[in-house]
């Protein structure tokens, strides 16, 4: 993240601590998008990521006053996000029925297709997403959220090593046992399709 960014995001954090809702507002805005892809990307479920963003704005707001600004405030909100979706799967693998990999399919309403649009290869696409969805719900939630910092959400190792409070090496070793994790899964699952 740029510094000017960060600047910006302190002064809003200290704003927000003092009791600007406003201010808080405004850090939800700006990072509702990407807390909301990376719940959906380790959940696989659209409304259970929706949950899950609701839930980590609202435990990052009741825990500003604990924020002490050591790490970005985004690396602090990813790691709240982390752990309420593996709070998320957790119950969700308790409950009877469960499914991890539902798909919402309700886009609200149907658009023209663009022109050069390929529905064959968007429909591929969507299928490959889904299985990599499948396969990420499978895997240790230590090395799926790494990898999903890494390989979908473009995190450096630097920035992931804040978010999940470890060293670098340590989160190196994640990232590649994840993804060997990853392609174990992704190959069962294709098995069985």
């Amino acid at each position: 993240m740029e510094a000017t960014g960060q600047l910006q995001d302190e002064v809003l954090v200290e704003r927000s601590k003092a009791g600007d809702r406003d201010a808080f507002s405004e850090l939800v805005l700006k990072y509702q998008e990407q807390v909301l892809n990376l719940a959906y990307r380790r959940v696989g479920d659209r409304d259970m990521a929706l949950d899950i963003a609701q839930d980590s704005f609202l435990k990052a707001y009741k825990g500003l006053q604990k924020f002490e600004g050591k790490s970005q405030f985004f690396t602090w909100l990813y790691r709240i996000t982390l752990n309420e979706a593996a709070t998320a799967l957790r119950k969700a693998s308790r409950r009877p029925n469960a499914s991890l990999s539902a798909r919402d399919s309700d886009h609200g309403g149907i658009e023209p297709a663009a022109e050069g649009y390929d529905p064959q290869a968007a429909l591929q696409s969507q299928d490959e997403q889904a299985l990599v969805q499948q396969a990420l719900a499978q895997v240790d939630e230590e090395f799926a959220g790494a990898v999903i910092l890494r390989d979908i959400e473009g995190l450096s190792y630097q920035e992931i090593s804040q978010v999940l409070d470890l060293p670098l090496g340590s989160v190196k070793s994640k990232i590649h046992r994840g993804r060997l994790a990853l392609k174990n899964t992704l190959s069962k699952v294709m098995e069985r399709q």
